[in-house]
This record gives structure tokens, C-alpha cells and sequence, in this order.
């Protein structure tokens, strides 16, 4: 079960990068397996259940991020919702991630009968939303993995 686990622990700073993987969500479960394992000490599994809820957060959060930095930054509702579509549909391509984030943000903002400068002004902030969640995610994979390392070692 604690190869399983690191296995996912791994995976999930790989899914951190790649779209298709769901990083902080294999890292939660990775993070409960070694929980239910005795690799642990038994005195610090709040802190093991405690990151692995925050991955769970983490993995919500990359999914609203960019539609609501876009709405932040004086985007409509349009533009919003039309970085998050396009997040999930560039999800399939890969890099076109960020490609989808940007023209979806940029056409719903558009089409709200905005100026050209707003339109592109709120796809920019969605596509730095994508890079700010997947910085969020490396971070939060790395220092899960950290987590364990430092709390095998007590």
C-alpha cells in the first residue's frame, strides 16, 4: 500500500504540469493511503489528513481559478464563464489549455459588447489564472511529498 501511495504522490507532481492528471487529487489519495499505513507515526496524522483536504481545495480551486481572476479583473460573467469552458475544452490538447482559457475568455467578454482592449484584458488575466493554478499545484505536490519525508523522518 506505501508503494501505491508514493506512486501517487509522484504522479501527482506530474498532474500538476499535465492537464489530463488531476495532481493534487492523486496526492490526497496518495497522502490518505500512507495515513491508513503504519509508514507514518501515529502522532502526526492530523497533519497528513489536514494537507490532503488542502489538495482536495487545490483541485477544486484550478478548475474556478481562471474564470474568476478573469472576473476580477473587470471581466463579465461571459468572459468567466467562457475562460472555464475553454480551460476544459483546451484540457484535451494539452498546452491548448492555456490557448482555450485566452480565446474563450476573449469571446465571451466580446461577444458582452466590449471593446477590443477589455476583451483581451480579460482573456490575459484568465490564462495568468491557469499559470497561477498550476503553480499552486507544483507547490502544493512538492510539499505534500516534503510532508512525508519530514514527518517519516521523526
Amino acid at each position: 500500500m506505501e508503494f501505491l501511495a508514493w506512486i501517487l504522490l509522484f504522479s501527482g507532481v506530474i498532474g500538476a504540469v499535465l492537464p489530463l492528471l488531476p495532481g493534487p487529487l492523486l496526492s490526497s489519495v496518495g497522502l490518505f493511503l500512507l495515513a491508513q499505513s503504519s509508514a507514518l507515526p501515529p502522532d502526526c496524522m492530523f497533519w497528513v489528513y489536514l494537507w490532503a483536504c488542502m489538495g482536495i481545495l487545490f483541485f477544486l480551486a484550478d478548475y474556478l481559478l481562471p474564470g474568476f481572476i478573469a472576473k476580477r479583473g473587470g471581466g463579465s460573467k461571459a468572459a468567466s464563464r467562457g475562460a472555464t469552458i475553454g480551460l476544459l475544452l483546451g484540457l484535451i490538447t494539452g498546452p491548448g489549455m492555456f490557448i482555450g482559457a485566452f480565446i474563450g475568455a476573449f469571446v465571451g467578454q466580446y461577444s458582452s459588447n466590449s471593446t477590443l482592449n477589455e476583451s483581451l484584458r480579460s482573456a490575459l488575466l484568465a490564462t495568468l489564472g491557469i499559470i497561477l493554478g498550476i503553480m499552486g499545484k507544483l507547490i502544493y505536490t512538492l510539499s505534500a511529498i516534503a510532508l512525508v519525508l519530514l514527518l517519516a523522518s521523526i
